[in-house]
């Protein structure tokens, strides 16, 4: 019996030993993650997007509309201004409530009520714009 848990333990060191040189090979920093990540969610630049007509953009507060309309989030976006001119980088939720308001409701799938707040991304409604946007793969 003793020979067996000899056995059973030398497989083990010897399988342990195979999967931590087989590591050690493709991380020679020995700080690589070893777990799968495949799951994570994968972002990309879009480059000068249209004006999309799309009045859904300018629903308020609303912090979902990129989801709806893009399936995904985007986590940081410029408006090109009709003088030629880019924004700064706004981020969604942190630094891009417009100065301007809706001032008459709009007929859209998500309200658009008049007097309400909006982001800067309404601007995407009829002006080129750039974004990153995050999706789940």
């Amino acid at each position: 019996m003793e020979s067996g848990k000899t056995l059973n333990t030398l497989f083990v060191c010897i399988f342990l030993m195979t999967v931590i040189d087989t590591y050690v090979e493709s991380c020679p920093t020995n700080d690589c993650i070893i777990y799968d990540i495949s799951s994570q969610t994968a972002c990309t630049g879009v480059s000068e997007e249209s004006p999309t007509y799309d009045c859904r953009w300018s629903s308020g507060l609303n912090i979902n509309v990129d989801e709806v309309i893009r399936k995904g989030r985007i986590v940081a976006y410029k408006i090109k201004w009709f003088g030629g001119y880019w924004s700064g980088w706004y981020v969604p939720g942190i630094n891009d409530i417009d100065v301007k308001y809706n001032t008459v409701e709009r007929n859209c799938s998500i309200p658009c009520k008049a007097n309400t707040m909006r982001r800067m991304w309404s601007y995407f409604y009829d002006h080129i714009h750039t974004y990153i946007i995050c999706r789940n793969p």
